[in-house]
């Protein structure tokens, strides 16, 4: 799904700003526009409001870094997953996958029976 970001002088370069409900975050590295998941690799915080300081991202929680524009964890070979990022006529458009559609409670558990093996 396609999701607006806004206008490209209004994303900034010292933080993350969040898009499309909270899904993503977005920010400017060395005039480029890089997108995210809102959801740190370390305990799944978002990301939003994360500072950005000499190309490095800040996990706003408990402080992991990425190496920007790539999203790379600092001292692990693990990446943030990037979303592809548009700019048309100055806006910003990035494409975040769709979500999944919330399952309730009853449907949950029946799932998990279904799957349920005996002395595991």
């Amino acid at each position: 799904m396609r999701v607006s970001a806004g206008p490209l002088a209004d994303i900034p370069e010292n933080k993350c700003q969040s898009i499309g409900d909270g899904q993503a975050v977005v920010v400017r590295v060395n005039g480029e526009v890089v997108a995210f998941p809102n959801r740190c690799l370390h305990q799944d915080s978002p990301l939003e409001g994360g500072l950005v300081l000499n190309n490095t991202l800040i996990c706003p929680f408990h402080f992991w870094r990425y190496r920007l524009p790539a999203g790379r964890h600092v001292g692990s070979d693990v990446h943030l997953p990037r979303f592809p990022v548009v700019t048309v006529n100055g806006e910003v458009f990035v494409d975040v996958p769709d979500l999944e559609p919330a399952i309730s409670t009853r449907e949950m558990l029946l799932r998990h029976a279904r799957e349920w093996k005996p002395g595991t």
